[in-house]
């Protein structure tokens, strides 16, 4: 079965657009969740595109899915709350627990095929293992003792009981495919005029991970990733499109579809510096110091499994040194636009996006 209608949530971020283009590419409808200004955005980045349509969902724990997903034939699911949210604890954990059944239960209910989820790494031991049953030991009573400077253990708890529910859920519908993708940090290059979504210097969260390659192009900068593993955009694109329509995932229990996807390769910050030096070489006296740089390794992950369950071949995932460049390449775009725009300073601020 070849499925050709989508709904795409977080269609507007570094992932969903990829996904989105990666399915419009192949001929497929598409219909990507925004909200605020990103809906007018959005609809900008695939204008080219006449079987792409916007949709505006506010909050997706209160919205009228059962409207949204008619005639959906799958339900790719990448959005989620990021890690410098600081709301009321009860409303995380409810956008977790109760928005993601009402979520997939209005789905199910509209006929929805299969579900595919945009997990997180962090829902895994650091040091592993990191089978599809193994789960990092923090719950919702762990994150509400965190202190403001703890703040990321309500995401990492928040993405594990998020995860839980859907393997739960899944559990009891069989009769619709539902798999989880844990990437690792994602990097790699933005769909052509992604420059709309981050249509000024002030939206550069709006670059999700990027943000860590674009403040390479700071000299003072400070700021690198936190966290071993990496994969690039067009590889998880690649896997979640692939989860669709294999068929060898039918083969494992519910509770089994659950990968960690990440690149064979140590995420070497030191060398793609001075890899960047040498690519591109006009931006030398805007690059930081390659010797303050981390070199973090690679995330163990089960190239085969991937292999064989989302289609990933062993030889096909990005290098690290080239990710990197075509990452460097698109914010280049992004920063042209805003000068044509008329921003006179298009610096980023000195600190950390999740600070």
């Amino acid at each position: 079965m070849v499925y050709t209608s989508y709904f795409v949530t977080g269609a507007s971020g570094l992932l969903g657009s990829q996904i989105s283009k990666k399915l419009l590419d192949a001929g497929y409808t598409v219909r990507g969740a925004a909200r605020g200004d990103k809906v007018s955005q959005l609809a900008k980045v695939f204008a080219d595109y006449d079987k792409f349509t916007v949709v505006d969902i506010p909050d997706l724990a209160s919205a009228d899915l059962n409207v949204v997903f008619k005639d959906v034939e799958v339900l790719i699911h990448v959005a989620a709350i990021l890690p410098s949210f600081r709301g009321p604890m009860e409303v995380v954990e409810q956008f977790a627990t109760e928005g993601t059944e009402k979520m997939m239960d209005a789905a199910h209910l509209a006929g929805v095929k299969g579900i595919i989820v945009t997990g997180s790494q962090v829902t895994y031991n650091i040091e592993g293992p990191f089978g599809p049953r193994d789960w990092r030991p923090i719950t919702f009573e762990d994150a509400r003792k965190t202190t403001e400077a703890q703040h990321f253990v309500v995401y990492i708890a928040q993405k594990i009981i998020c995860e839980q529910t859907i393997m739960n859920w899944a559990e009891k519908h069989d009769d619709i495919r539902v798999v989880i993708i844990d990437p690792t940090y994602i990097w790699g290059p933005f769909v052509p005029n992604y420059k709309y979504i981050v249509s000024s210097p002030k939206l550069y969260p709006s670059e999700s991970t990027n943000h860590f390659v674009h403040f390479l192009l700071r000299p003072e900068n400070k700021v690198f990733a936190c966290y071993p593993g990496w994969v690039d955009v067009r590889n998880i694109a690649d896997a979640h499109v692939n989860a669709v329509h294999n068929a060898a995932i039918d083969e494992l229990e519910p509770r089994d579809r659950r990968f960690v996807l990440g690149a064979p390769e140590e995420h070497n910050w030191q060398k793609a510096i001075e890899h960047i030096k040498q690519a591109r070489p006009e931006l030398c006296a805007r690059l930081c110091e390659s010797k303050e740089a981390p070199v973090w390794p690679m995330q163990v992950t089960d190239l085969e499994r991937n292999e064989k369950y989302l289609g990933i071949k062993k030889d096909s995932y990005y290098s690290f040194n080239n990710s990197i460049v075509d990452s460097i390449d698109t914010i280049m775009d992004i920063e042209k636009y805003w000068t044509e725009q008329g921003f006179e300073d298009i610096s980023l601020p000195n600190e950390p996006l999740f600070n």
